[in-house]
């Protein structure tokens, strides 16, 4: 149904090197989609100024040769380097139809947009409400920014839940329902370490019912055992929520975000 092209593995090296290559193979592949990660591995390297410019460029002649119609989804990381995420999201939000990110990361890219500077200091224990407020606040930064395509989903992935915002007038995803089920299974399958869900490894940390807004009198909306997927209209946009079982056995997390954002792309594509 969809072709998917990943630009994860070439920064292996922290020099961007193999990014021609990518160029070459995205002109015949043609993909639906491009993802874009990893760049958390640049954040310390010791480029002088020159070539990180030319690095950098070479990412921003690669989003503009592809095709309007390949959708582009940014990977946000922890960075520490407030130059650099400022300057890559300058670069590659504009082309960005979709961005990911945790709960933590999310006010750290809107700090960067509005100040210039990282939040160093996170809570840990972030409200579903706050969540979402955070995430409509980064909405209204990027779509009033310049672009070169508008912003039409968000995704943000956390230990209890997996939410998404989809631009309800959009012709290129679907709704996000099956993105956050999916999205959530993978979440556990990943971190225990089995295709099988064993509910004694596994707890709902959630409580019955959450918040769509700290703002008072904002909706109340409750997790239903039977259906416990919510989704509700957000202004241009439906949001979507699942909650996560988190997995009380771990076996692995590295790696986790990476897994359980391309499941939740692949599903929400058109």
């Amino acid at each position: 149904c969809c072709s998917i092209l990943q630009m994860r593995k070439q920064w292996y090296q922290r020099r961007v090197r193999g990014l021609a290559a990518v160029k070459e193979a995205a002109a015949v592949f043609d993909p639906h989609l491009v993802v874009l990660g990893g760049f958390q591995m640049l954040d310390t390297y010791p480029f002088t100024e020159a070539e990180l410019q030319q690095r950098l460029q070479e990412v921003e002649d690669f989003l503009a040769s592809l095709s309007p119609d390949t959708l582009v989804h940014f990977e946000m990381a922890s960075f520490v380097n407030a130059n650099l995420l400022k300057r890559l999201t300058d670069i590659i939000l504009p082309y960005s139809d979709s961005v990911g990110m945790n709960e933590q990361e999310l006010p750290n890219l809107s700090s960067v947009i509005e100040t210039g500077n990282i939040v160093y200091i996170s809570d840990s224990k972030i409200k579903i409400s706050k969540t979402m407020d955070d995430t409509r606040q980064l909405l209204a930064l990027l779509t009033s920014l310049p672009r070169k395509k508008p912003l039409s989903r968000v995704h943000v992935h956390t230990l209890a839940y997996q939410a998404v915002f989809t631009l309800n007038q959009n012709s290129r995803w679907r709704s996000g329902i099956t993105t956050a089920v999916k999205s959530s299974l993978t979440a556990t399958r990943y971190v225990c370490g089995d295709e099988s869900i064993d509910s004694s490894k596994t707890r709902m940390i959630l409580d019955d019912s959450f918040s769509s807004s700290s703002m008072p009198g904002s909706q109340r909306i409750p997790i239903i055992d039977a259906t416990p997927v919510s989704c509700w209209p957000d202004g241009p946009y439906e949001v979507c929520l699942a909650p996560v079982l988190v997995c009380t056995q771990i076996k692995q997390t590295g790696g986790g975000g990476d897994n359980l954002t391309g499941v939740g792309l692949l599903y929400h594509l058109l």
